[in-house]
């Protein structure tokens, strides 16, 4: 660490800096072309190596029948499924972007095309070499931003930010995706952490097991042995809170959490509860393609989300005079390096500071380890009297109380203390509670100005996006 300043690794891997569709191909060309690495788990079609391999050269043939060329945008709207991953891979050959939408966006159906009428089995697949970018400014994928603060914006991520990524999420020392592993494919692939676990197991070899359905979750996991299972923190806690048989998830070794952190409270309850040791953390954004961080399996610190991936440097600034900031010392979470997205589309904004760091909008620190840990969006913090109040943790206390399904907490205006506290819950069916005793069951917990001054509100539903994190915005507008 230099001038408070945390540094990841530097790139020393062996791909060269070429499109991801190139590394892809050659990587599909080395692993095993009868191993199944593409399972539908509600059917039970299987896609080998080799045979994604043959497809994603016939599909990208077509494409330039149809006249799409590098530069041009293929945009996909579907479900999870496995002809998703390989129009990707098809895509990036012939130099496209791929502009990945929710499949609950209301879209016109000019241009749109069938997937399996495309096919020609007459194409000449044997001369096909796809088309050669320029890594560090082609355009690879196309994906909206969050939304949990403001609206959507759509990010430009090019062919070298995904190429990092890739390569990060298969190291050993970092997310360690590979070819042992099965691994379950149910995050949405149109956000870059789901699409990120589906190309990094094209990448690595591993066996996809792509789920469409969450009604079946839990029975997908028992019958294919799921060994390595990515979740959000929403994800984590149904899971730790469905009561079922250990036999239906005895399979997982090894839990991944990203979307959003964690606390040490609720990663020691997981691995205690699905005797797991390896439960670790993700921290990363679509604007970086991915992750930023991520805990080793071999040195996991509860409560840390871990450390820089290659390429990437990190600094924690004050808010209010924007200085750098000491190890553990909470203050704006900025990043800087290869993942770095191009920028975002149409729009001038870079978010970037005076010296090219992005500025996450996360609050967080840094320990003398180098370990980074999220405490919350700067934007979400409540400002009580002065002190800093953390929604996320008021939440991760509530949901811990028996008669609370679901919870979150936003700051409301007070003349006197500026904002005060209030949680919006949904109560678990066939149990009841008031609000009384939940600002009671807060009030043992925590120090005095983090109690619930604002009250409770009972709801029906609390407004999330795609992968669960909470629209605040969207509550406010509830009161």
């Amino acid at each position: 660490m230099s001038n408070q300043i945390v540094k990841g690794p530097q790139d020393n891997s062996e791909f060269p800096l070429q499109s991801v569709g190139i590394i892809l191909r050659d990587k599909m060309k080395k692993n095993n072309p009868d191993k199944h690495i593409l399972i539908n788990g509600e059917t039970g079609e299987k896609i080998s190596n080799g045979k994604l391999l043959q497809l994603s050269i016939q599909l990208a043939i077509i494409l330039k029948k149809f006249g799409v060329k590098k530069g041009d945008t293929v945009t996909i709207i579907s479900q999870n499924n496995w002809k998703y991953l390989l129009t990707i891979i098809s895509s990036f050959y012939v130099g496209a972007k791929v502009n990945l939408l929710n499949p609950d966006y209301t879209l016109e159906s000019n241009g749109i095309k069938c997937f399996d009428d495309l096919f020609d089995n007459s194409s000449d697949s044997e001369n096909f070499d796809p088309v050669e970018v320029n890594p560090k400014e082609d355009v690879s994928l196309i994906l909206t931003s969050s939304g949990t603060s403001g609206l959507p914006k759509c990010v430009e991520l090019t062919h070298f930010s995904l190429r990092m990524s890739l390569i990060s999420c298969s190291m050993q020392n970092y997310a360690d995706i590979n070819g042992r592993e099965t691994i379950l494919g149910y995050l949405p692939f149109f956000h870059i952490f789901g699409n990120l676990i589906g190309l990094t197991s094209i990448f690595s070899g591993a066996k996809l097991v792509i789920l469409e359905h969450f009604e079946v979750f839990f029975k997908i996991i028992q019958n294919y042995k799921i060994t390595q299972l990515f979740v959000t923190p929403q994800i984590l806690k149904f899971i730790l809170y469905t009561p079922l048989s250990k036999s239906y998830i005895s399979s997982i070794k090894d839990v991944l959490c990203g979307s959003s952190s964690i606390t040490k409270d609720v990663e020691e309850m997981a691995k205690k509860q699905l005797y797991i040791k390896s439960v670790r953390q993700i921290y990363g954004m679509t604007e970086i393609c991915g992750p930023i961080t991520i805990m080793s399996k071999n040195t996991i610190k509860s409560g840390s989300v871990g450390k820089l991936v290659p390429g990437l440097q990190v600094k924690v600034c004050d808010t209010e005079n924007e200085q750098p900031l000491p190890p553990n010392r909470n203050g704006e979470i900025r990043v800087k390096g290869d993942g770095l997205m191009k920028g975002y589309l149409n729009h001038n904004e870079t978010g970037l500071d005076e010296e090219g760091f992005f500025k996450t909008g996360d609050l967080g620190y840094y320990d003398d380890d180098e370990l980074l840990y999220v405490v919350d969006r700067i934007k979400d913090i409540i400002k009580y009297k002065g002190f800093q109040v953390s929604p996320t943790e008021l939440e991760n206390i509530l949901i811990e109380h028996p008669a609370v399904e679901e919870v979150a907490v936003i700051g409301i205006p007070e003349e006197k203390a500026g904002e005060v506290p209030l949680a919006f819950v949904i109560k678990q069916p066939g149990k009841d509670v008031t609000e009384e005793e939940l600002i009671r069951y807060v009030s043992d917990n925590v120090s005095t100005e983090k109690r619930l001054y604002g009250g409770v509100k009972f709801v029906t539903q609390i407004p999330k996006n795609s992968t669960g994190k909470i629209l605040r915005r969207e509550l406010k507008g509830l009161l």
